[in-house]
């Protein structure tokens, strides 16, 4: 992400379908309580399974985001709302036996399940960063709140806490990671049934065409 006081930064997000990426909203804008200010994004590009150093700008290429999305109650300082979506200029091919990180309402259920986390890493093995196989530690419905022990670092923001359901055959993404809690717990924005609205919302929006715009909805 481009911003707008300059330079860019580095964060992560999961395709959900071949035009959208379910990412974080402070990838995208500053809250207004957020300090130091690094304003707004002005230019997204996405890299599918990035993992190398990051450099001062981006490498050639990328796919470019068309549409950013961010929660306009976030903006406002609501940290239930750090949810964004970023619309690809163009559809991105995938072949199976990839799949799409499906969205899905989730509630008290996910407590002491297993679920993987996957983002951006830094330099790997062409393989993304991933923590698998800690258990939940809990979640509260009513502020979209996921806690979890995965160790994380910077450019994991926006990473998918996921599991796999074996029998659809499916990854069913139950929340967007977003920060650092005490004693060293992970939050991420729980996808409740509100949020998932949410997130379909900015999905249905038409493109407006031409460069990158920023929206809040």
């Amino acid at each position: 992400m481009r911003w707008s006081t300059g330079g860019w930064a580095y964060g992560s997000g999961a395709l959900i379908d071949d035009h959208h990426i379910l990412t974080c909203s402070h990838n995208l804008i500053d809250a207004v309580t957020a300090p130091p200010p690094r304003g707004e994004a002005t230019e997204v590009r996405f890299y599918r399974a990035y993992n190398q150093q990051r450099p001062a700008d981006p490498p050639p290429g990328g796919a470019q985001v068309s549409v950013g999305y961010y929660n306009v109650n976030f903006r406002q300082g609501q940290a239930a709302w750090d949810v964004g979506v970023c619309r690809l200029a163009e559809a991105v091919h995938v072949d199976p036996p990839f799949a799409y990180f499906q969205p899905t309402v989730t509630g008290e259920e996910i407590v002491g399940e297993d679920a993987t986390l996957t983002g951006y890493p830094g330099p790997g093995e062409g393989e993304m960063y991933e923590d698998a196989d800690d258990e939940v530690a809990g979640v509260h419905i009513a502020t979209n709140t996921l806690i979890y022990t995965h160790d994380t670092w910077s450019g994991n923001s926006g990473s998918p806490v996921w599991t796999y359901d074996s029998v659809m055959d499916t990854v069913v993404q139950h929340g967007i990671h977003v920060s650092r809690q005490p004693q060293e717990l992970r939050r991420a924005v729980l996808i409740t049934q509100p949020v998932l609205n949410w997130i379909m919302n900015a999905c249905a929006q038409p493109n407006p065409g031409g460069g990158f715009t920023l929206v809040g909805l």
